[in-house]
Protein backbone atom coordinates (compact mmCIF):
# COMPACT_ATOMS: atom_id res chain seq x y z
CA UNK A 1 0.00 0.00 0.00
CA UNK A 2 0.98 3.65 -1.24
CA UNK A 3 0.89 6.06 1.87
CA UNK A 4 1.55 9.63 2.44
CA UNK A 5 3.04 11.02 5.39
CA UNK A 6 3.99 14.56 7.01
CA UNK A 7 7.71 14.90 7.68
CA UNK A 8 9.38 18.27 8.12
CA UNK A 9 12.86 19.84 7.05
CA UNK A 10 14.64 21.66 9.18
CA UNK A 11 16.34 24.44 8.56
CA UNK A 12 19.98 24.88 8.77
CA UNK A 13 21.94 27.49 9.91
CA UNK A 14 22.02 29.55 7.07
CA UNK A 15 18.16 29.52 5.92
CA UNK A 16 18.11 30.26 9.99
CA UNK A 17 20.39 33.15 9.82
CA UNK A 18 18.51 34.10 6.53
CA UNK A 19 15.60 34.61 8.83
CA UNK A 20 17.31 36.32 11.47
CA UNK A 21 16.97 33.52 13.87
CA UNK A 22 20.54 33.32 15.30
CA UNK A 23 20.94 29.76 16.72
CA UNK A 24 24.72 29.41 16.07
CA UNK A 25 25.17 26.08 17.87
CA UNK A 26 22.33 24.69 15.50
CA UNK A 27 19.15 23.00 16.32
CA UNK A 28 19.61 19.34 18.37
CA UNK A 29 17.40 16.41 19.61
CA UNK A 30 18.30 13.60 22.28
CA UNK A 31 16.04 11.20 24.11
CA UNK A 32 18.53 11.50 27.05
CA UNK A 33 16.79 14.57 29.38
CA UNK A 34 19.68 14.58 31.45
CA UNK A 35 21.36 16.86 28.71
CA UNK A 36 19.28 19.61 30.41
CA UNK A 37 22.10 19.58 32.96
CA UNK A 38 25.23 18.83 30.84
CA UNK A 39 27.72 21.47 29.70
CA UNK A 40 27.10 22.22 25.72
CA UNK A 41 30.05 19.99 24.50
CA UNK A 42 28.51 16.87 26.79
CA UNK A 43 25.22 17.64 25.63
CA UNK A 44 25.43 17.55 21.99
CA UNK A 45 28.00 14.44 22.38
CA UNK A 46 24.57 12.77 23.59
CA UNK A 47 22.37 14.12 20.93
CA UNK A 48 21.75 14.39 17.28
CA UNK A 49 22.13 17.50 15.22
CA UNK A 50 19.00 17.95 13.32
CA UNK A 51 19.63 21.11 11.24
CA UNK A 52 19.25 20.38 7.96
CA UNK A 53 17.48 17.37 8.47
CA UNK A 54 14.25 15.39 7.92
CA UNK A 55 12.22 14.73 10.85
CA UNK A 56 8.50 13.67 11.65
CA UNK A 57 6.57 13.46 14.54
CA UNK A 58 8.55 10.49 16.22
CA UNK A 59 11.04 13.32 18.04
CA UNK A 60 7.69 15.15 19.41
CA UNK A 61 8.70 13.81 23.05
CA UNK A 62 12.24 13.99 22.63
CA UNK A 63 14.49 16.84 24.35
CA UNK A 64 14.84 19.84 21.00
CA UNK A 65 17.51 22.46 22.23
CA UNK A 66 20.10 24.89 21.18
CA UNK A 67 22.92 27.04 23.23
CA UNK A 68 23.61 30.39 23.57
CA UNK A 69 27.55 30.19 23.89
CA UNK A 70 29.00 33.48 25.99
CA UNK A 71 31.16 33.90 22.92
CA UNK A 72 28.71 34.62 20.46
CA UNK A 73 25.45 35.96 23.01
CA UNK A 74 25.58 37.95 25.66
CA UNK A 75 25.52 35.68 28.44
CA UNK A 76 27.41 34.55 31.06
CA UNK A 77 28.06 30.99 30.62
CA UNK A 78 27.04 28.63 27.74
CA UNK A 79 23.18 28.51 27.93
CA UNK A 80 20.95 25.79 27.79
CA UNK A 81 17.83 26.61 25.50
CA UNK A 82 14.96 23.88 25.06
CA UNK A 83 12.69 24.08 21.91
CA UNK A 84 9.20 22.93 22.15
CA UNK A 85 8.50 20.57 19.32
CA UNK A 86 5.66 23.22 18.36
CA UNK A 87 8.20 25.45 18.33
CA UNK A 88 10.74 23.70 16.34
CA UNK A 89 8.15 23.29 13.37
CA UNK A 90 8.05 27.18 12.98
CA UNK A 91 11.72 26.65 11.78
CA UNK A 92 10.70 23.97 9.16
CA UNK A 93 9.39 22.96 5.40
CA UNK A 94 6.29 20.65 5.62
CA UNK A 95 7.38 18.19 3.11
CA UNK A 96 5.08 15.49 1.74
CA UNK A 97 6.66 11.67 2.08
CA UNK A 98 5.58 9.29 0.09
CA UNK A 99 6.18 5.55 1.14
CA UNK A 100 5.40 1.58 0.25
CA UNK A 101 4.08 -0.24 3.72
CA UNK A 102 4.04 -3.93 3.75
CA UNK A 103 1.92 -4.74 7.19
CA UNK A 104 1.75 -1.01 8.40
CA UNK A 105 5.34 -0.78 8.44
CA UNK A 106 7.46 1.10 5.93
CA UNK A 107 9.50 -0.84 3.49
CA UNK A 108 13.34 -0.30 3.98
Amino acid sequence: MIKEKKVYRVMDYGELLDKNIDFMSGIWCTDNFDCRNMSMKDAKKNSECISGCVIDESIKECLIFTFFDSVNYPVKKDTFVEISYEDLLEYCEEIEMVSHVKNDKVSK
